[in-house]
């Protein structure tokens, strides 16, 4: 009793008196920055949030009167791009918003135009007749007036050959509206100066028409259209639109949409705080103006913190106001803007303090996002054509009606699209719509246009640089391929009970630091603003290395390690889904295009039955072979035919020198690439197979000759009218003209008499067969 008591007390001792053994801290590593460009410092700033782990975020949506084009794409597309490398890589919470600008000058003046054209030409003529041609031609008169006034002669017999001498591409330098001008005016005169004009189908006559007439129209007429759906309409239409191209091209919709026709009542409330404020005044005409020089002047505040040097820049500042707003001249200063329009006749109008009227541009987005984001917000963005005026009014009059110093803490503005060198421009009417890029390019494509470049720098979209993206996605696409095609063998193993080998060799070893590289640089990229065109080019380089290691292993598939190919293809897939590119469900590339449209699976029969058929028409024909017991040749080329239906069929079977072939299911790219690789083989083997039967013809042919000539009695081969004389053995003695034939000619025509003799005997001996 007393040992076992001892004993316990000695095992409670010891374990009172253990300790945990000393842990050692790992040193802390050296983390790099997300550093951003913020073009309110025109530099990389580091990106700090104003709450840890949530970005507010408000990005300027689109105007909606017209297609969405190319210049948008890129827009809201790297837009997309930076915001899923924010939430899916680093991890942030983002609340975006996006606004829809449905009240707007220019939206005001299509919707009106689309109105009248339909009510005063498009519904009201069935034909093209003379009062409609005359019309037309007044139409013409008044575009030209306004739009080429340096064009004094006569339009019917002068326009054509005016319009040919300008320098069009020179002059659209200084005045870039040009070539729209002279493209609207000759289409005009093309249908309108016909001598067939009165035959032209009337829908061709109106749209040829329509950019002259419309202006005429809305001057004329414009001041009567008052139904506020009219103006509601147009705007509604193409915010469907835009929605519609925004999906295709797979960008993120936005966590909140705010809407301008929603928010009246919170903008009237906005501008009468800044005027408490006593940075806006009402005019006697019922709008109301943000007065920059107070704001500028006062020691809290800087206006025109983006582009300080545009400031006094008029033409800017007209532009943003509007095309309706120009001449209202009662404000204090040139570079005032409006924050609330007072409506004229033939324009919507809300009624407020100071009279009906309708938002400025401006404080539209000021308003809509302060709504969400509060008094200041992380990131605001736009393309950097809205610098000023418009971000720079935005940021004034935010600060002004909040009084703080800082509205914006981020302020990120896309480059510049341009299209082969050219800026695009939907007033200038030379844009490409996304539809129209759509039918050229897949989503893809597109995406990976933008991708690789630089967010915040000027992108030009030409031939050369659509050569290398379509290079890059071919590259992707054979890689992830073949990937998957090793993996269907790897598990094809393993169902038949064997156990490939795992352990990694100095190969693989080498490929795991390679993949470890990418990682890093990856993440480095990503951290240098958001750079996804450097990481786009860190996962080509990672792919060209492991496409070097699986050539390493192409000897001798079974030293390939499938777990090394995963690891860089999951990874790869991963980034590439983080850009926002549609990745398959078990990471192993990113989807078929063609794929993405599609209505649906079918069912299992429907999907399998051309395999099957392929197949089964095989079997038959190998059996027949066999049957017939057929030369190998004739089964190997039945082999090389089901290849070849399979290939159409989207599949590629490749011979390895250790036998079993290599199933790959193929890309469209792929597919059509072998299919016509086939066709050349086949083509190849058809002229070889033509040029066969045309030796055997002639050499049919010459057989032929040969047992016609067989027939031909030695001695009278030469009874011809070439000679005149024969021995009685048939040759000649003297020719034609009775002279003698020479004894060398003679000694020449007894070889020929000996040699058709052999002929004749054998002809003969077959004849007494």
């Amino acid at each position: 009793m007393k040992r076992a008591l001892h004993t316990l007390t000695m095992s409670t001792t010891t374990a009172r008196s253990a300790s945990q053994p000393q842990w050692r801290q790992p040193a802390k590593t050296a983390s790099v920055p997300l550093m951003i460009y913020n073009s309110l410092t025109r530099t990389k700033t580091e990106f700090n949030t104003l709450v840890p782990n949530h970005v507010t975020w408000y990005c300027c949506g689109p105007t909606v009167y017209d297609h969405s084009h190319m210049g948008h794409a890129r827009n809201y597309v790297s837009t997309d791009i930076s915001r899923r490398i924010l939430q899916d890589y680093f991890g942030y919470n983002v609340t975006f918003v996006q606004n829809v600008t449905d009240i707007d000058d220019k939206i005001i003046v299509a919707a009106r135009q689309e109105y009248l054209f339909e009510q005063k030409l498009a519904n009201v003529h069935d034909s093209v007749t003379e009062p409609l041609l005359k019309q037309g031609r007044e139409f013409l008169a008044y575009y030209i007036n306004k739009n080429l006034s340096d064009f004094n002669q006569n339009i019917e017999k002068d326009l054509v050959a005016w319009t040919q001498s300008l320098d069009i591409t020179a002059l659209a330098v200084s005045s870039p509206k040009l070539p729209m001008h002279v493209k609207a005016a000759t289409a005009a005169h093309k249908v309108l100066y016909d001598s067939a004009a009165l035959n032209t189908p009337l829908p061709t006559f109106l749209e040829s028409i329509r950019d002259v007439a419309m202006p005429a129209l809305d001057k004329e007429y414009g001041s009567t259209v008052n139904d506020p759906s009219i103006f509601k309409k147009l705007p509604s239409y193409w915010e469907g639109k835009f929605n519609e191209d925004m999906a295709r091209l797979n960008v993120l919709p936005p966590t909140y949409t705010t809407r301008v026709s929603e928010y009246i009542p919170e903008i009237m409330a906005f501008v009468e705080k800044i005027i408490s404020n006593g940075f806006a005044y009402p005019t006697k005409d019922g709008s109301v103006y943000f007065d920059t020089a107070k704001f500028e002047n006062d020691p809290k505040h800087d206006y025109a913190k983006l582009q300080p040097w545009n400031k006094g820049d008029m033409s800017l500042i007209n532009d943003g106001e509007g095309s309706l707003s120009l001449g209202q001249e009662s404000k204090k200063n040139p570079a005032d803007f409006a924050l609330w329009k007072a409506s004229k006749p033939g324009e919507p109008a809300w009624d407020s303090k100071w009279g009906p009227g309708r938002p400025g541009w401006h404080i539209e987005c000021s308003v809509m996002a302060s709504d969400i984001t509060g008094e200041t917000m992380d990131i605001h963005s736009g393309g950097i054509d809205l610098c000023f005026p418009h971000h720079d009014n935005e940021l004034a009059q935010s600060e002004a009606y909040f009084n703080n110093e800082q509205w914006v803490n981020y302020f990120m503005h896309n480059g510049h699209l341009h299209i082969q060198g050219q800026k695009m421009s939907k007033s200038l009417k030379n844009f490409i719509t996304i539809e129209q890029a759509l039918n050229d390019f897949t989503s893809r494509q597109m995406r990976l246009v933008f991708a690789m470049s630089a967010w915040d720098r000027p992108l030009d979209f030409k031939d050369s640089l659509i050569k290398e993206i379509k290079a890059y996605e071919s590259t992707m696409s054979k890689f992830f391929t073949n990937v998957r095609a090793f993996y269907r063998d790897h598990r094809d193993l393993i169902s038949n009970g064997e156990l490939p080998p795992t352990k990694l060799g100095e190969e693989e070893k080498q490929l795991h630091k390679d993949l470890k590289k990418a990682q890093d640089d990856v993440h480095n990229a990503f951290c240098d603003n958001l750079s996804s065109h450097v990481a786009l080019r860190v996962l080509s380089d990672l792919v060209s290395k492991t496409n070097n290691y699986i050539q390493s292993r192409s000897a001798d598939a079974s030293k390939l390690r499938i777990e090394s190919l995963l690891a860089v293809t999951n990874w790869t897939v991963r980034i590439l889904s983080i850009l926002g590119f549609k990745t398959r469900p078990d990471g192993l590339g990113w989807s078929d295009d063609s794929s993405e449209t599609s209505s649906g699976a079918g069912s299992v029969e429907e999907l399998a039955m051309p395999y099957v058929k392929a197949l089964s028409q095989f079997r038959d024909s190998v059996r027949t072979l066999a049957i017939d017991k057929a030369s190998a040749d004739r089964i190997l080329s039945e082999c090389d035919g089901v290849r070849g239906k399979l290939i159409n069929l989207g599949v590629s079977l490749d011979d390895r020198p250790n036998g079993g072939a290599l199933v790959k299911f193929l890309n469209n790219e792929e597919k059509e690439e072998l299919i016509k690789q086939q066709e050349q083989k086949e083509e190849a083997a058809r002229q070889k197979e033509l040029k066969k039967q045309q030796q055997a013809a002639a050499n049919a042919k010459k057989e032929e000759e040969r047992k016609q000539k067989m027939k031909i009695n030695p001695a009278e081969m030469f009874k011809d009218s070439a000679y005149s004389e024969w021995d009685e053995a048939g040759l000649p003695t003297k020719d034609a003209q009775g002279e003698e034939v020479s004894k060398s000619m003679r000694k020449k025509l007894a070889k020929q008499q000996q040699a058709q003799q052999k002929l004749y005997d054998e002809y003969l001996q077959q004849k007494d067969n």
